[in-house]
């Protein structure tokens, strides 16, 4: 019987010894071909800048917007409708401290 269990673990440290070398052997020869993102590019290369952008910002900074608007009776005339909050109460200053009242146990 306890040869029997002898061979038994045997058996099973055989097979986990093989299962460890065939994941080194299949990490050691996996393919290396270097990940797109984990390359570095060097300064200026593959900066492309659109046309389509530059025109757009181009045309963006002859833009003028006109503030007569500001000034008309329309605007002037609008009224705020929005409230003033009351200030709420804050919390305790520690709302770690025991509430009063309570006993603290010494540990």
């Amino acid at each position: 019987m306890e040869n029997a269990k002898n061979n038994k673990n045997v058996i099973i440290i055989i097979v986990i010894i093989i299962v460890i070398i065939g994941a080194c052997y299949m990490y050691a020869t996996r393919d290396r071909t270097p990940d797109d993102l984990l390359v570095g590019v060097p300064a200026g290369a593959g900066i492309t800048v659109d046309t389509d952008l530059i025109s757009a910002l181009s045309a963006l900074r002859k833009l003028r917007l006109d503030d007569t608007i500001f000034k008309k009776k329309s605007w002037l005339s609008m009224q705020d409708f929005g409230r003033i909050l009351d200030p709420q109460p804050w919390g305790r200053p520690n709302p770690f401290a025991p509430l009063p009242g309570e006993e603290t146990k010494a540990q």
